[in-house]
C-alpha cells in the first residue's frame, strides 16, 4: 500500500511541474541585431497597392540582399508610401527578410528621407525604423526593433545601400 501512495505522491508532483513548465512562455532573451544592406528601389506613381495618376504619395518598392547578425545572407522586399508633397519626405510600409536556411522575418517601417542635391545629381539620405512583427524558423515569435540609415542614388530607379543597428528578441535556445 505504501508504494502505491509514493508513486501516486510522486505522478501527482511530476504532473504539477509539468503544467508549471508548459504555463510559461518558451524563455525568450535580446541580443544585438545589426548588419548592411545593398539593393535597388523602383517608384511608381500613387500609394502602394493603388496607384493613383497625379498623387502627392509614390510607392517605393525595395529589394535586394545583406548579411546581419542572427540572420546571416538575407534576401528581402519591401514596400514604403512615401508622401512627396513636402520635406522631410515621410513613409510607412512593411518589409519581408528571408535569412539563406528560409527563416523570415516580417516587418512595419516608419522612416523619412532628404533629397541632397549633388552635381551628379540628387542622393536621398534616409532613416527608417523597422518593428518586427512576425517571423518563421527560428524567428517565429520574435519581436525587437531596429534603425536603417542608408543611402539612394539615382531616379526612378536608385541604387541603394546602408547599414542597421537594433535589437531582436527571440525564443532561448
Amino acid at each position: 500500500m505504501k508504494t502505491v501512495t509514493r508513486s501516486n505522491i510522486y505522478l501527482s508532483m511530476a504532473a504539477m511541474i509539468l503544467t508549471a513548465a508548459l504555463a510559461f512562455p518558451a524563455a525568450q532573451k535580446q541580443v544585438p541585431f545589426k548588419g548592411t544592406m545593398q539593393g535597388n528601389d523602383i517608384d511608381s506613381q500613387g500609394p502602394c497597392g493603388a496607384p493613383v495618376p497625379n498623387s502627392p504619395f509614390v510607392c517605393v518598392t525595395t529589394s535586394g540582399t545583406g548579411i546581419g547578425t542572427q540572420l546571416g545572407q538575407f534576401l528581402f522586399t519591401q514596400q514604403v508610401t512615401v508622401n512627396v508633397a513636402a520635406l522631410p519626405l515621410i513613409g510607412t510600409g512593411s518589409a519581408h527578410w528571408v535569412a539563406a536556411n528560409g527563416d523570415s522575418i516580417d516587418m512595419t517601417i516608419t522612416g523619412s528621407g532628404e533629397p541632397i542635391a549633388t552635381p551628379d545629381g540628387v542622393v536621398f539620405m534616409i532613416t527608417e525604423t523597422y518593428v518586427i512583427t512576425a517571423g518563421t524558423g527560428r524567428f517565429a515569435g520574435a519581436q525587437g526593433s531596429f534603425t536603417m540609415e542608408r543611402v539612394g542614388i539615382g531616379a526612378p530607379q536608385f541604387i541603394t545601400f546602408g547599414s542597421f543597428h537594433g535589437a531582436i528578441i527571440s525564443r532561448a535556445r
